[in-house]
């Protein structure tokens, strides 16, 4: 599934509803989710906004999760490497070209470009997970950037896509859940149920090279920490029967 959201006159549209056909590999029936790209655009924005409003670092600190990570020699926890900095005079400012949702609309990512202050140009990729808890919709767990030498073309729309829904095979005689069930899930928790991959994706790299992945298993994604301290990030989404390829970027070995 496939949607244009402006850039300019963004609007939180109703979730769409994202269905697969039945799984090649087994019979069981198409999964339904609810995946809103436009949410996940318009939180990619928000984020730029609050850098803005309230200083780069502090939007950084007040949207990440509790495990955000970021690259600046390597591979920092967000809480220990932002801890006391301080936000720079004038932040850097962004905005989302495309974006991936899982078809659960559990966890997502942007890629689009930055500009700084200075007027350097730049690209960056964020990684998002939806919040079962609290009062915000969407963290981010992973932010990786670099500087161009030119800048990215402009785009008049950012593209979301939604992943196709895994089906699921039932074990004989398990009846399906009915509406508003809590079974599979532990008591008092309020996230889904984790499940495996929808499909293969090739073998981690040796190394400092960490997978993440929706709680459906219709998105994946990895980043890798090469010796010499530059990175290489990969995502895939379940689509077409296999778990596609929909983002590959290398990232040079500069701090953030």
């Amino acid at each position: 599934m496939k949607r244009l959201i402006p850039l300019a006159f963004l609007v939180l549209a109703c979730p769409a509803v994202a269905q697969s056909s039945p799984d090649p590999r087994g019979s069981g029936r198409p999964q339904r989710a609810y995946a809103n790209p436009s949410a996940l655009i318009a939180a990619d924005l928000a984020f730029s906004r609050l850098a803005r409003e309230k200083g780069q670092w502090t939007a950084f600190r007040e949207t990440a999760g509790e495990a955000a990570e970021m690259f600046e020699g390597g591979r920092k926890q967000v809480k220990a490497l932002l801890k006391d900095r301080k936000d720079p005079p004038l932040p850097v400012s962004w905005a989302p070209h495309l974006a991936w949702i899982s078809c659960d609309g559990s966890a997502g990512l942007t890629f689009g470009a930055w500009q700084g202050a200075a007027g350097s140009d730049g690209e960056y990729v964020t990684v998002w997970q939806r919040q079962f808890k609290g009062k915000v919709d969407w963290k981010w767990v992973l932010d990786d950037r670099q500087d161009l030498a030119a800048p990215l073309r402009e785009v008049d729309w950012a593209e979301g896509k939604v992943a196709d829904c895994p089906a699921r095979q039932r074990p004989a005689g398990d009846p399906p859940p009915q509406p508003g069930s809590k079974r599979g899930r532990k008591e008092g928790s309020k996230l889904p149920p984790m499940r495996p991959l929808a499909g293969a994706i090739p073998a981690s790299p040796r190394g400092d090279s960490k997978d993440g992945q929706s709680r459906d298993g219709s998105l994946a994604w990895r980043s890798t920490v090469m010796p010499d301290g530059s990175r290489r990030f990969t995502a895939w989404i379940w689509k077409d029967g296999a778990m596609s390829e929909v983002i590959a970027r290398s990232f040079k070995a500069n701090g953030i």
